[in-house]
């Protein structure tokens, strides 16, 4: 069984933050990532087989989508 966040955040130029943070989804030691955008939001789907790892990917996700927003990605 697995645990599942579905989070969506709105933003200006979603495609952008989506395409600067695309190439560290590939990892997926604890937990499992997509990430797209529609419309005016970025979607993420976090997956973890257990709380440890969903909320590690979660977090880790959300810093990332930050970090690209404070630069300059907003």
């Amino acid at each position: 069984m697995f645990l599942k966040a579905d989070i969506e955040i709105e933003h200006n130029d979603p495609d952008l933050v989506v395409k600067s943070i695309k190439p560290d989804i590939d990892v997926k030691d604890k937990f499992n990532v997509k990430m797209y955008s529609e419309e005016n939001k970025i979607k993420l789907v976090v997956e973890s087989k257990d709380i440890t790892g969903l909320l590690a990917g979660v977090n880790s996700y959300l810093r990332l989508i930050r970090a690209v927003t404070d630069t300059g990605g907003n």
